[in-house]
C-alpha cells in the first residue's frame, strides 16, 4: 500500500464539494494577495494566512494587553488574546454550523486585534485624539488631522504594513481575511484616512463584510464581549447577581436553564451556567436568523456569495435584549473600570511616551528609525517629526504595538535616564 501526500488541491476540493454553496472557498483566492509569491503545497491559502498571523509579533504581543481588566489585576481576567481565541472559537462553531469556511473565520478572527493599544479602549482614545488633531500634545503638534486611529484600521496596517517577516511588508494576506479584519467593527469611513491604505478586495464602499465568514467574526466579535465581559464584571464584584438577574435577557437564559432541568445552587455555578446559558442562546439566535436571511437574500438576488448587506444577524427579538445587556456593562463594569484608571495613570503612559518619541526619535529601536522619513542625509531630529504627518503615523504605531508591561517600563526607563 502506497500513502501519498493530501496536497493543497485535495483540501480545495473538500471545501468545493462539503461546504455550503454560500461558503467563501481558498481556491483562487491566492490570486488576492498583494504581492505576487508562489502557491503553499499543501496548505489552503486561508490556512497559510492563519499561520502567518499567529507566527507574527503582534499576535504575540496581544497577551501582555489589557482587555478591560489589567493583567495585574488577577490571573483569570481576559487579556486580549484569550479574547481573540475565544472569538475564534465562537466563530468555528458558527461557521460550522452555517457550513461556512471554518480555516477563513479562524484567520480573520486570530488577526481581528492586532492593532490593538495598550492598556485597552483608553489607548485607542489617546492616540486618535493625536492623530485627529484634537490634542497637539501641550503644543509640540500642529492642531492637524492626519487621519485619526482606529483598532480595525489599524489592524489592517499590521498585516499589511507593520510585520516584517518575509520578504516584502507586511503578511501579504488574501483579501478575503484582510475585508474581514478591517470590517469586524464600524468603518467609520468619514473619520479616519490611513497612509498607504491598499483598498484592493476590501470592497470599501460597503460597510459589511462581503464574505459571511467575515461577518459571522464581527458578531462573534460581539458575543464574545457581551458574555466574558459579564463573567469578568461578576468575578471583579462591579456587579452582582442580583442586578444580573434583572436584565431581561439573563431571565430568558434561566428559564431556558430551567425547562433543561439545569440546577445551579451556589454562586459560582450560577456564574458558569450563566454564561454558558447565555451564549448558546446568542449563538443559536443567530443560526436561525442567518440561515432565514440567507435565504430571503438568495430569493432577492439570485446569487449566494458577494454579500452587500448583514446577513449574519440576531433576530428582531433578540437584538434589542443583548443591546440592553451591552448598556448595562457599558455601564456597569466597563465605565467603572475605567474610573478605576487614577488620575489617568495609564492615558498619560500612553500620551508621556508619545511625546518622547517625537521629542527623542532617536530612542526609537532602529526597525522603527528606519521608517522615519527625513529630508536631508543627517540624523533625524525632532522636526522631522512635527514636520511629517508620516513620521507622526510611524511614532504612533510604535506606541500602539506596545504592551501594557513595556509601556510602561519603557516610560520609567526614560524619567530614570532624563
Amino acid at each position: 500500500m502506497k500513502f501519498e501526500i493530501k496536497n493543497r488541491e485535495v483540501y480545495e476540493n473538500l471545501e468545493q464539494n462539503n461546504l455550503a454553496p454560500y461558503a467563501a472557498k481558498s481556491r483562487g483566492a491566492h490570486a488576492t494577495r498583494i504581492h505576487h509569491e508562489a502557491e503553499h503545497p499543501y496548505r489552503t491559502a486561508f490556512q497559510r494566512d492563519r499561520d502567518r498571523i499567529i507566527h507574527s509579533r503582534a499576535f504575540r504581543r496581544l497577551k501582555h494587553k489589557q482587555q478591560v481588566f489589567l493583567i495585574s489585576d488577577g490571573d483569570h481576567y481576559r487579556t486580549r488574546i484569550t479574547h481573540t481565541l475565544e472569538v475564534s472559537q465562537l466563530s468555528r462553531t458558527l461557521a460550522k454550523a452555517l457550513g461556512l469556511n471554518e480555516e477563513l473565520v479562524e484567520a480573520i478572527a486570530l488577526g481581528h486585534d492586532l492593532g490593538h493599544t495598550p492598556f485597552g479602549h483608553i489607548g485607542e482614545v489617546v492616540l486618535n485624539g493625536i492623530l485627529a488633531g484634537k490634542d497637539d500634545l501641550n503644543g509640540l503638534l500642529r492642531n492637524e488631522n492626519i487621519g485619526g486611529f482606529k483598532h480595525n484600521y489599524q489592524s489592517l496596517r499590521v498585516v499589511d504594513r507593520i510585520e516584517k517577516k518575509y520578504q516584502f511588508e507586511g503578511l501579504n494576506l488574501t483579501s478575503f481575511v484582510r475585508e474581514g479584519i478591517l470590517k469586524h467593527t464600524r468603518l467609520l469611513r468619514k473619520f479616519y484616512s490611513y497612509p498607504n491604505f491598499e483598498k484592493q478586495g476590501l470592497n470599501f464602499e460597503s460597510d459589511v463584510a462581503s464574505t459571511l465568514e467575515g461577518q459571522v467574526v464581527a458578531i462573534c466579535d460581539e458575543i464574545a464581549q457581551r458574555t466574558h465581559d459579564l463573567e469578568d464584571g461578576i468575578i471583579a464584584k462591579l456587579v452582582n447577581l442580583d442586578q444580573v438577574r434583572q436584565i431581561e435577557i439573563i431571565q430568558m437564559v434561566e428559564k431556558k436553564l430551567a425547562h433543561k432541568g439545569v440546577l445551579c445552587d451556589d454562586s459560582f455555578g450560577y456564574k458558569n451556567c450563566l454564561i454558558n446559558g447565555l451564549i448558546n442562546l446568542l449563538i443559536e439566535d443567530v443560526i436561525s436568523t442567518t440561515l432565514s436571511n440567507i435565504n430571503i437574500f438568495y430569493e432577492r438576488k439570485n446569487r449566494l456569495e458577494f454579500f452587500d448587506e448583514e446577513i449574519v444577524l440576531f433576530s428582531k427579538e433578540i437584538n434589542p435584549l443583548q443591546l440592553e445587556l451591552d448598556r448595562f456593562i457599558s455601564k456597569q463594569i466597563i465605565f467603572k473600570r475605567n474610573e478605576d484608571d487614577i488620575n489617568n495613570y495609564n492615558k498619560n503612559i500612553v500620551r508621556d511616551l508619545f511625546i518622547r518619541f517625537v521629542k527623542n526619535p532617536e530612542r526609537t529601536p532602529n526597525y522603527v528609525a528606519k521608517r522615519f522619513e527625513t529630508t536631508q542625509n543627517r540624523q533625524l531630529n525632532s522636526g522631522d517629526i512635527i514636520e511629517s504627518a508620516i513620521n507622526i503615523r510611524i511614532i504612533a504605531d510604535y506606541v500602539a504595538g506596545m504592551t501594557d508591561r513595556f509601556a510602561t517600563l519603557e516610560l520609567k526607563k526614560y524619567e530614570n535616564n532624563k
